[in-house]
């Protein structure tokens, strides 16, 4: 059987490939809002302070949320303010009125503060810490934030372990911001905070030197990293 192949016309036009543009952390963010949780006054500064500071500047509503403060509530609710308007932030004290600590909770009440925070603000996305911290009253925080998926779809992150003086604890991050752009507010967040720092003799640029290498790591100047709980895709 003969089989007749027939001349096919081809188009003149360039055929035009459309690449998928990727959007940057802080643009899957812009126009929603990020809650960020830490046990005490300092501990958001510490872990995730530039990715803050690079969040509110593109548009999202980050509101820094404090569990409790544990001791000299006037002065570390003062540093608080500060640090969170250097970022851009919105500051909300959980455990308010008095020098509180997380083990002064019982673990079902400090998951009904974490649901209430949720409830009021319906987060995008929600930040904590770990579950490797070596301060156990973060990781209760950690425990508490987890049971709060529960209640709505939101990304759930978890930033390193934090600390004032450099202390070897695993941490594998699955998710780096670029923070290059506000490595100096992070600084100055972390600065507004004398009562835990300079004035004990602590100095910031142990953090620089985290962001440092945390760049390298994905080839930037300076950058924080996320362990990833849950992300969801619509």
């Amino acid at each position: 059987m003969n089989q007749r192949f027939h001349a096919m016309h081809v188009l003149d036009e360039p055929v035009v490939v459309v690449q998928p543009v990727a959007r940057s952390f802080q643009a899957r963010y812009a126009g929603r809002t990020v809650v960020a949780v830490g046990a005490h006054p300092d501990d958001v500064e510490l872990g995730i302070g530039g990715t803050l500071a690079a969040l509110s500047a593109a548009g999202a509503r980050v509101v820094m949320a404090i569990c409790s403060v544990p001791v000299n509530l006037e002065v570390r609710l003062a540093e608080a303010k500060a640090a969170a308007a250097i970022l851009g932030c919105e500051l909300r004290i959980l455990m308010e009125g008095s020098c509180r600590r997380i083990e002064d909770v019982k673990t079902y009440q400090l998951v009904g503060v974490l649901d209430d925070l949720v409830s009021e603000f319906s987060p995008a996305a929600f930040i904590t810490h770990g579950p490797n911290d070596f301060h156990r009253d973060h990781v209760e925080v950690y425990h508490a934030a987890v049971s709060t998926q529960r209640l709505s779809q939101f990304d759930f992150y978890s930033y390193m372990p934090t600390m004032c003086r450099p202390v070897p604890v695993p941490f594998q991050p699955r998710a780096f911001i670029d923070i290059s752009n506000t490595i100096d507010k992070k600084i100055q967040a972390i600065a507004a905070h004398p009562s835990q720092f300079s004035s004990r003799g602590f100095t910031f640029e142990l953090y620089r030197d985290i962001a440092r290498v945390t760049g390298r790591m994905c080839g930037v100047e300076y950058a924080e990293g996320l362990d990833i709980g849950r992300m969801v895709f619509t």
